[in-house]
């Protein structure tokens, strides 16, 4: 027992060590970050939208793509359906704004594991410009977004993404989401970066086409339902660099269904069993409960009563990462504390229902996210 509670000792020390460093991480990340965005000239820029669902707040975070205070941009939307509510919304809003060039494609390829792989081999290969900026129907745009953004995006840089923060969260399931995104995820990622390290995160993507079909195009990301992740790879075996930008990104949630929070959380997870096991297996010393079981095991050592030590670890917990919310200025209400213990039984019930499955749910589709992926089309096959 005596081993147990050496061990367990010294799980909570890291635990909570990697608690306050990525607190400390996130807060000086966009300082860090911006000292690093040297890039100075504006190369023009396709941006592409693809868009599947119309979801509340689809139009003001897709309009916000159309006024970007940027010199010389075009708009490309992709869509698997002929027409659809997402795709007539699309089209109102690019009536609305005719001053960027826009068109809308339609993706007929059917070659990858990840449905929205295959919705953005049109607009990919078909783009206007080398510099290509994606955004998901979920994200807001800052006017500046596309000027800031591709500051990162200098010689030696591959990829540049951004970190998310979740906000207008109008339901408790949306809390929760938001408590898991803003929470262990966005640290160990702020953390990263303050590291000068980067990985593929999808909300945005940008980088240069030439790099991409370097790199080995849609064959290098079209076996996985993680292809922000395998385009960071890919990059990075050409010798270009994966980054995160000195500047967020909004995600907004609205109202959310806990399946639909679930499912999701369900999908990064096993995309991430899949193609970082490491980092999956690491995943429960940035959640609370592990460490609170840690502290009732260790307590002993230090002449603690095991309740006792579990709860004042569950509430530094939890106050470091409230405080936190509050210096970024994202958003809280007076029923944090059981989001808190809502998030933290999510997060590890997700976790072990990883282990076990490989059907994930993306837009609604089943999707397995072990089966192989076809060759990719013939470039420029799409219209």
């Amino acid at each position: 027992m005596a081993v147990f509670a050496w061990a367990a000792g010294f799980y909570w020390i890291v635990a909570v060590a990697l608690l306050v460093v990525s607190v400390a991480a996130t807060i000086a990340q966009p300082w860090l970050a911006a000292r690093r965005a040297t890039r100075r000239d504006k190369p023009p820029i396709s941006l592409v939208l693809p868009v599947k669902l119309l979801e509340e707040g689809f139009e003001r975070t897709q309009e916000s793509a159309l006024t970007q205070q940027y010199p010389v941009y075009d708009v490309t939307v992709a869509a698997v359906e002929p027409d659809s509510p997402a795709l007539a919304a699309m089209r109102a809003l690019l009536a609305r704004h005719a001053n960027a060039p826009s068109r809308i494609l339609r993706s007929t390829a059917r070659f990858a594991v990840s449905p929205k792989v295959d919705n953005l081999y049109a607009p990919f290969m078909q783009a206007t410009h080398d510099t290509i900026f994606m955004k998901d129907a979920n994200v807001l745009l800052e006017a500046d977004a596309l000027a800031e953004h591709v500051r990162q995006l200098t010689d030696s840089v591959g990829l540049v993404c951004a970190i998310p923060y979740c906000a207008r969260l109008e339901n408790f399931a949306a809390q929760v989401e938001a408590a898991i995104i803003n929470g262990p995820h966005a640290r160990m990622l702020f953390l990263a970066s303050a590291l000068g390290q980067g990985h593929g995160v999808g909300k945005i993507m940008l980088f240069r086409r030439s790099d991409f079909l370097r790199a080995g195009g849609f064959d290098a990301i079209s076996h996985t339902v993680g292809e922000d992740n395998a385009l960071a790879k890919a990059m990075r075996r050409i010798g270009k660099r994966p980054v995160f930008s000195h500047r967020l990104v909004r995600q907004e949630l609205g109202k959310r269904a806990f399946r639909d929070v679930y499912q999701r959380q369900l999908r990064w997870s096993v995309v991430r069993r899949n193609d970082e096991l490491l980092s999956f297996l690491l995943e429960p010393i940035c959640q609370a409960i592990p460490a609170v079981m840690a502290a009732i095991v260790a307590a002993p050592l230090a002449g603690l009563a095991p309740l006792a030590a579990a709860g004042a670890t569950f509430i530094l917990w939890f106050v470091l990462e409230t405080l936190l919310s509050m210096a970024k200025g994202w958003q809280l209400s007076w029923v944090a504390p059981v989001v808190f213990v809502v998030r933290e039984a999510l997060m590890i019930a997700v976790w072990l229902n990883a282990w076990t499955t490989d059907r994930v749910i993306w837009a609604r589709d089943s999707v397995n996210a072990s089966a192989g992926a076809k060759p990719a089309p013939v470039p420029h096959e799409e219209g």
